[in-house]
């Protein structure tokens, strides 16, 4: 048996923790939320999508690194993200270009133009950038933070005065649930089957190419990826010694796209996951494990839904005598 209150007391902790962490990201030293304006960095970000951008030294960026940077000669309001195509040794300056586009920029970049390394993505965030970043603050994330602390508070009361209350006031009726547990797991069951349909013919797509073995999809200096399932997907090749910009894009269900390997390992992954995830997320995911992708979209989407559709199964329990009531809260208690 499960009290409502508990509950609920539960979430707002787990909530405190959430927003005290976005605090930390978003208003910690140096930290900074840009808004993507222009689809120069598509798909990896997309117009509207809000960068949260942290510093970087200089002298530790690599070729394939992504940026943020002042435009040079221009104002300050004036920042772009690109990644770095080209570092200059002997002058210290950057080759930049955007992912979707087909040339390099047409100017360098130095080392005191960087701004920072987005460090995560936030989608579709951006189209509230209307709204000021105080109002947010003082509306939105300044009385839900107080709101949490206050139930923390609550929570870390002594077990003697929580004791007190509940004799006074004992378990009120429609108070606590039971879980049917044969339901839960037949509908935990059903949800998790759905999205394990939804990214089978991904998980079935992610391979390890050998071109010393002469492998069927490998052309050359080129790899051919071909769309799977009913929706489009994400593709990334993981290649971990390689520098530069890594071959990733979004291929259409039936589709066939030509990827150029050129400087790869021996061996190398090809990763996928359907385009659900933004981009931004699954390459920084699939650089960890080629699977984490998938394997992600096949248990958290499913878990979350199995909570929210909890009325169908936990069935809520009215105790109607007071001495249960009473019992039950012992129980609860203990």
């Amino acid at each position: 048996m499960i009290r409502v209150d508990r509950i609920w007391r539960v979430i707002a902790v787990l909530l405190g923790m959430v927003i005290l962490a976005g605090l930390f990201l978003f208003f910690g030293p140096g930290m900074t939320l840009m808004i993507v304006l222009s689809g120069s960095m598509a798909p990896l970000m997309l117009p509207g999508d809000a960068i949260v951008v942290a510093p970087a030294d200089p002298d530790r960026l690599e070729i394939g690194d992504v940026v943020v940077f002042q435009y040079p000669g221009e104002d300050e309001r004036m920042v772009i993200t690109h990644r770095i195509v080209g570092i200059d040794t002997d002058t210290g300056l950057y080759s930049t270009r955007g992912d979707a586009n087909n040339a390099p920029d047409r100017f360098f970049t130095s080392k005191d133009d960087i701004i920072g390394r987005p460090v995560f993505l936030i989608p579709f965030v951006g189209f509230a950038s209307e709204m000021k970043k105080q109002i947010i603050l003082l509306m939105v994330i300044l009385p839900s933070l107080m709101l949490a602390l206050l139930e923390t508070r609550r929570l870390a009361r002594g077990s003697h005065s929580s004791r007190l209350l509940s004799r006074e006031s004992p378990v009120p009726k429609g108070q606590i649930f039971s879980i049917q547990y044969p339901r839960l797991f037949l509908l935990l069951s059903v949800v998790l089957a759905i999205f394990l349909l939804l990214i089978m013919p991904s998980l079935s797509g992610i391979q390890t190419y050998s071109p010393t073995a002469g492998s069927p999809d490998l052309q050359g200096q080129h790899l051919t990826i071909e769309g799977r399932g009913l929706i489009p997907e994400l593709y990334l090749v993981c290649t971990p010694g390689e520098q530069g910009t890594p071959a990733y894009g979004v291929v259409q269900p039936g589709e066939t796209v030509t990827v150029p390997v050129a400087g790869t390992d021996p061996d190398f992954t090809v990763a996928r996951a359907p385009y659900i995830l933004p981009a931004f997320w699954f390459v920084g995911l699939a650089g960890v494990n080629p699977y984490l992708p998938v394997l992600s979209l096949a248990v958290l989407p499913g878990a979350l839904l199995t909570l929210a559709l909890h009325p169908l199964w936990a069935k809520e329990k009215f105790v109607k005598s007071r001495r249960k009531r009473r019992l039950v809260e012992r129980v609860l208690e203990n």
